[in-house]
This record gives structure tokens, sequence and C-alpha cells, in this order.
């Protein structure tokens, strides 16, 4: 007969993964390939904003993952594409023919205002718009993942040398807003001196600020206000509580210096949406239309009630709008003037930003901006390209939320109230480029489990 030997089965434990955070410095060791690629351009934006490449980043990082694939594979490893990427680069192709149809005149249908010059540059800059599907398609193809602290944490570097630029040339440099010097992309192409007219022109300078309104790293109030959300509504989603309220009350801050009123609105109906997840969560949705129904109830039935609201809803916007009456009057006539003209050209649109708005009294605004501006939605999609690009564009963000939605599990609930911010501020800006890193970040974000930790312990790990 034979010995048969039996020795005890010991699991094989897989040893602890690495701690993320030694005291308050981020490991690099611990870090993924696309987790150090993520912290280290959040990181370098002021190395961006000095070299002149802020708006040119997702073009850049596109052909170095190009690179990389191709010497690393000999080809490029993508899965076939999903509905978003598709609609997302039908939308562009349309975009790159209006510009080339514009540029070569060749809408006979089309209008351009003699005042409207038509760049070849634009040419150029729709060519790298394709880097934004190429991006989400790589996201989708390989499954990408970056943890939500070292997002955290790169943004907390970022609003650290935002508040630290603030002081610097608040109190050191005052003079530095009248005359800010060329960055190296300028130089290199020859750029003219700073002309504060040239509204357009503002990346090609290191404008950190104008008047009493600040712009940090980035081009635009709009985008660095863009930016600053995402970054508050990421605070919100933080374990650590020291943390979470530092990060949040200095983006609140800064947010305030940039004095955008179109964040002032969309933030705290982002904050309004993340505590009803909260109380979902704490199943809670009973106490939540209870809520509501006796609100609605009080509101329209006790006349006290209704003025009080009514009241505070007029102030409040009265407040907003006086903030800066100017640019109040100057959008007031570009969105009517805007849809007083979408039907005139519904289907394909009018290609390009139309006349001044002139239409109606003017009490701070003698200049007003062009017909089609300042909003995505109603100028950029339905005015320029019509119900055409509305529904391409349409189609890809549907297909973007129900791909979000078929992976939730392990993603946190912070998507949904940065793709809801970003949805409320494109009604009255353009898309900013930090809009498009924000939603590819959401993309990449992913929240492991965590067990409870002490704030500011002095343990290895803040994160484990």
């Amino acid at each position: 007969m034979n010995h048969i030997s039996t020795r005890q089965n010991y699991s094989h434990a897989h040893p602890p993964p690495e701690k993320l955070f030694t005291g308050i410095f981020l490991r690099w060791s611990a870090l993924t390939a696309t987790e150090k690629l993520v912290c280290a351009n959040i990181v370098l934006l002021p190395v961006w904003w000095l070299l002149g490449l802020t708006n040119y980043l997702l073009p850049f990082l596109s052909l170095g993952i190009i690179f990389y694939e191709w010497r690393r594979y000999g080809r490029l490893s993508l899965k076939r594409p999903s509905w978003a990427v598709i609609a997302l680069f039908a939308f562009y192709a349309y975009d790159y023919i209006d510009t080339l149809f514009v540029f070569l005149d060749a809408y006979p249908s089309i209008d351009i205002p003699s005042d409207l010059s038509v760049n070849p540059n634009n040419l150029v800059k729709s060519i790298f718009q394709f880097s934004i599907p190429f991006l989400v398609w790589y996201i989708q193809s390989k499954n990408l993942r970056v943890r939500l602290q070292v997002v955290a944490w790169a943004c907390s570097i970022s609003v650290i040398q935002m508040l630290l630029g603030w002081l610097v040339f608040q109190f050191a440099f005052p003079g530095w807003i009248d005359n800010p010097p060329r960055n190296l992309y300028a130089i290199l192409t020859g750029k003219r001196s700073f002309t504060p007219g040239d509204v357009g022109g503002w990346t090609n300078y290191l404008a950190f600020y104008d008047e009493d309104r600040v712009r940090f790293f980035f081009g635009h109030y709009q985008a660095a206000a863009a930016f600053l959300g995402f970054v508050s509504l990421i605070a919100v989603e933080l374990k650590n509580r020291a943390w979470s309220c530092l990060l949040l009350a200095t983006s609140i801050f800064l947010l305030i210096l940039i004095g955008s009123r179109s964040i002032w609105l969309a933030l705290p109906a982002a904050f309004l949406i993340r505590f009803f997840f909260t109380l979902v969560k704490l199943r809670l949705t009973a106490l939540v239309f209870a809520f509501l129904a006796i609100f609605s109830f009080a509101t329209l039935s006790f006349t006290p009630v209704t003025d009080m609201i009514s009241a505070t809803y007029t102030d409040t916007a009265s407040a907003v709008a006086d903030a800066r009456a100017g640019s109040t009057e100057g959008r007031s006539k570009v969105y009517k003037g805007t849809l007083k003209r979408i039907p005139d050209k519904p289907i394909f649109g009018h290609k390009v930003e139309g006349p001044p708005a002139l239409e109606g009294p003017s009490v701070f605004v003698f200049n007003p901006p062009r017909i089609g501006s300042h909003s995505f939605i109603l100028g950029d999609l339905l005015y320029k390209k019509g119900l055409l690009g509305m529904v391409l564009f349409v189609t890809f963000w549907a297909s973007l939320l129900t791909w979000f939605y078929q992976t939730n599990r392990g993603r946190p609930i912070c998507w949904v109230t940065i793709l809801a911010l970003f949805s409320l501020q494109s009604a009255v800006t353009i898309i900013q480029f930090t809009m498009i890193i924000g939603t590819l970040l959401c993309m990449l974000l992913h929240q492991p489990s965590q067990t409870k930790l002490r704030p500011l312990s002095r343990s290895a790990s803040w994160v484990k």
C-alpha cells in the first residue's frame, strides 16, 4: 500500500500593498504608471503655464501615448470603439469640416461678418481636438484606474501653488498686471507684447490676474473656476476629515478670488446633488421626499413663506447680476440675440459667431460680445453647429453617462457631481480645457475600500 503523505494546506497570503503615503508625502514607488503620469501633470501646471503649453497638454499626452504603445507593442492595442468614442470622433470631424469650409469661404449661405477674422491656426487647433476622443478610447480600452487619493494629493499641491502664487503676485509684484511678460511659446513664435484688448490672445502671456480677478495658471477665469470646482468636489470624498476640510476651504477661498458667477450658482447645485446621494446611501430617501413635499406645500399655501422665498431668490439673483453688471448686461444681450437667430439656420447652424449683440438698451456695455458666444450649449452647439451638431454631442454624452453607470463599481460618487457641475457651467461658458481634463479624470477615478484613519495621524500612511 502506497504511503500517502499529507500536509496541512496553508493559504498563501498576499503581501500587504505598499503604503501610499509617508506622513503627508506621496510615495512615488507605490504609484502605477498611470497614476504617476496624472499626478505629475497636475503638479506641473505652473511649468506648463510658463511654457505656454497648458492648452496643448492633451495633444502632447496623446502623442506620448502613441509613441509608448508603438515602441512597446509595435501597434496601438485598442479595443473596438464604444458609441461614445464614435459619436465624439464624428462631432469633432463635423467641427473640422466646418472650420475648413469657413476658412476656404466654401459656405455660400454663411455670411461671415467683415470684422471677424478667420485665423489659419484654427485649422491646426481643430486637428488637436481629435486627441480628446482618442484619450476616451484609450481609457476605455485599457480600463485605466487612478486612486482618488492620488488625484486629491496632486490637486492639493496645485492648490497650494495657486495660493502661494496669489500671495507673491499680489504683494511682491503688484505691477505685474500692467504688463505681464510673454510665455516661452509666445517668445518662440514671435508674439507681440501684451495688449489688454487682445482677449483671445491672453494665453500667450503670464497673466496671473487682471483687475481684481485671478486667473492663476490658466488662460481664463472659467477654466480656473472649473478646476477649483473639480477640486472642491474631490475634497468632499476624502475620508480624512482634516485633509478634506482644509482642501475644501482653500478651494472656496480661491474661487472667491476668481469672481466667477457661474461657479457660484453651479457649485452649490453640485453640493446639493452630493447631499442627496448621501441621504440615499443612508437610506433616508423617504425623508428627502417628505421634506420636499412639506417645502412645496408651505411655499404654495402660505403667502408669507412664498413672499419670503421669492424675495430671497430675487435678492440673490440681483446680487449675482450686480457683481459684474456690465458683463451681466452683455451676456443678456448675447443670449437673447442667439435665441432669436437660432431658428434662421436650425439644422446645420450659422458656423461662426454673429455680429455684436446690440439689441436692447445699453447701460453698462457699449461694445457687447458677439451673438453665439459665451455658451457651449446655446452658442457652440445650437447656434454654430445646429441640430446636427447637437445630436452628435448629445449621443456622445448619453453614451458616456451609460458607460459610467455600467462601470460604477469601485468608482467614487463624485463623478456624478463633477459632471453635473461641468454641465451647468457649459450653459454660460464655452467648454474649457479644465472641463475636458476633469471629465477624463472622472473616467479614471477609482476608490478602493479603506480603513478608518485618524486625522493628521503620524503613522506612515494616511491612506492604505
